[in-house]
């Protein structure tokens, strides 16, 4: 019978409003309300305890682009996040689209002892959006999500099909919103940068058209519908308008486009060329009060690793995407300054806020929590360690990040935010995960 007394800790734990010094307990791998005497013992002073993160869409790679990444490797880096739990992006080769390729990703994780690894299941077989994957299926075989990538279903009729079907095994749906006509060959946000490095642009409609598509669908359908990586202030209004109706949405964001806009992209610098583009000051902002206000329900990392050549081409044909998950946790950190919210309530962007979007009915009300009987996912965190992102020390495969090297984001951004915080511990089950070495 393991047990584990953490002593010490400022404990946070959003779903129940708590922010306080405790102590904590586990036992056969749940939270409980004591321990024996002679139980393992972890001095927690100084450090934060709170619920493992929750990431609500990251790239892998693995299977299919192991030089980019492998689980082993990705799910190692997570840990280093905060995370806990990953829900991992369908887009792999194969495509997660079969039972095969579930039970493939669930074997690998389980080898990597990293973080809990979730597979999204496809939309539609291949990804091709044509005909659709077998949703029943794939939710008995464990996944809790599905999505389509960064790839948009052209076909409305298609696309209405899927949203029933998964409405009708309440299954919650994740989607980029993208309009692939209006983005067309687009690398960055259309705007004035764009317009002077002479960049093709993604305009702002490409997102709210699909947007404003997907939530009339929704309400045809009544599923259950997460919009993921917003990137605009009118995307913001949307979301906003369509949680008002009372229709089942949420949305989130990824970390990166709470700090960076277009101006990054000056100089063509590829580290910044994001699948979803930074846009303008405005749009940011509006991002950002979303996440103060709730009409964003959670971050995500949007992580993506790439091996070093695919950010050696010209912008335009640069593979896009940032790796995140090394820079996570300090990111996180430097968001209640940023966007003048509480500590409690940022963390709960990245514990209870995704739990709630993916929680079946019976578990709707998020509790994903520290309460005894619930399982021992956590972590440890140094909020005033300075972040380790020394190129060397990087345990995501992927070097693609901006950051890599940074302080603090006076540099890279103008704002004097510094980079802070360190995860010491990650328990996942009640196993001890990472540890400071």
């Amino acid at each position: 019978m393991s047990q584990l007394r953490i002593e010490n800790a400022r404990v946070i734990d959003p779903a129940n409003v708590f922010d306080d010094h405790r102590t904590l307990y586990i036992q056969d791998g749940k939270f409980a309300d004591s321990c024996a005497a002679d139980a393992s013992v972890i001095d927690a002073k100084g450090l934060i305890a709170c619920p493992g993160f929750i990431d609500l869409y990251a790239r892998l790679r693995e299977p299919g682009a192991s030089r980019k990444g492998t689980i082993e490797s990705e799910s190692k880096a997570a840990l280093k996040a905060g995370f806990t739990t990953v829900f991992c992006s369908p887009n792999t080769n194969p495509v997660i689209d079969s039972t095969a390729t579930v039970e493939l990703i669930k074997q690998k994780a389980m080898a990597a002892q990293g973080v809990r690894v979730a597979p999204i299941a496809a939309l539609s077989a291949g990804l091709e959006g044509e005909r659709l994957s077998e949703m029943a299926t794939l939710k008995r075989a464990g996944c809790m999500l599905l999505g389509h990538s960064d790839k948009p279903i052209e076909d409305t009729g298609v696309l209405l099909s899927a949203m029933e079907y998964a409405s009708s095994f309440n299954i919650p749906i994740s989607f980029r919103a993208v309009d692939a006509a209006i983005a067309g060959n687009g690398c960055a946000h259309a705007g004035s940068v764009a317009t002077r490095l002479g960049l093709p642009g993604i305009p702002v409609a490409a997102e709210t058209v699909a947007i404003a598509r997907l939530i009339e669908l929704c309400k045809s359908t009544q599923c259950r519908l997460h919009l993921s990586r917003l990137s605009s202030a009118r995307a913001v209004e949307l979301v906003r308008d369509a949680k008002q109706q009372g229709l089942s949405i949420s949305a989130d964001v990824g970390i990166h486009h709470l700090y960076f806009t277009h101006e990054q992209i000056d100089g063509f610098n590829a580290h910044f060329h994001s699948a979803v583009p930074f846009r303008t000051l405005e749009d940011r902002e509006a991002l950002r009060i979303a996440v103060r206000e709730g009409t964003i329900d959670s971050i995500c990392s949007d992580h993506a690793p790439h091996d070093n050549d695919a950010k050696l081409a010209p912008f335009p044909s640069s593979a896009p995407g940032l790796s995140a998950f090394d820079a996570f946790a300090p990111l996180l950190m430097g968001l209640p300054d940023l966007l003048n919210m509480s500590l409690i309530d940022i963390i709960a962007r990245v514990t209870s806020g995704p739990a709630r979007v993916v929680a079946d009915e019976e578990r709707r009300s998020g509790e994903y929590s520290l309460n005894p009987g619930q399982a021992a996912d956590l972590i440890l965190i140094d909020p005033a360690a300075p972040a380790d992102l020394d190129a060397q020390t990087l345990l995501s495969q992927g070097r693609n990040s901006p950051l890599i090297g940074l302080a603090s984001m006076l540099d890279c951004t103008g704002e004097d935010v510094p980079l802070k915080g360190q995860v010491h511990y990650s328990i996942i089950g009640g196993a001890v995960r990472r540890s400071p070495e």
